[in-house]
């Protein structure tokens, strides 16, 4: 039988360390920005009283593959 796929979603704050590491220096205030502007395609913001950020860890080194150089 087949393994399901599990989604891993990760914290703004882990987001920022692994983007560090690929050389993009910005901060969980940014990034949480980013998110709810939607300028950033591997995640979501979600307000309900205060916000809520979903990271895709598969979205996130998609996107850091696209770009690097």
């Amino acid at each position: 039988m087949a393994e399901t796929p599990m989604i891993k979603v990760i914290s703004v704050k882990r987001a920022c360390e692994i983007l560090e590491a690929h050389g993009l220096h910005t901060d969980p205030g940014k990034l949480g920005l980013g998110l709810q502007q939607r300028v950033y395609p591997f995640g979501v913001a979600i307000q309900s009283g205060r916000w809520i950020y979903e990271i895709y860890e598969h979205l996130l080194m998609v996107w850091i593959r696209e770009r690097a150089g």
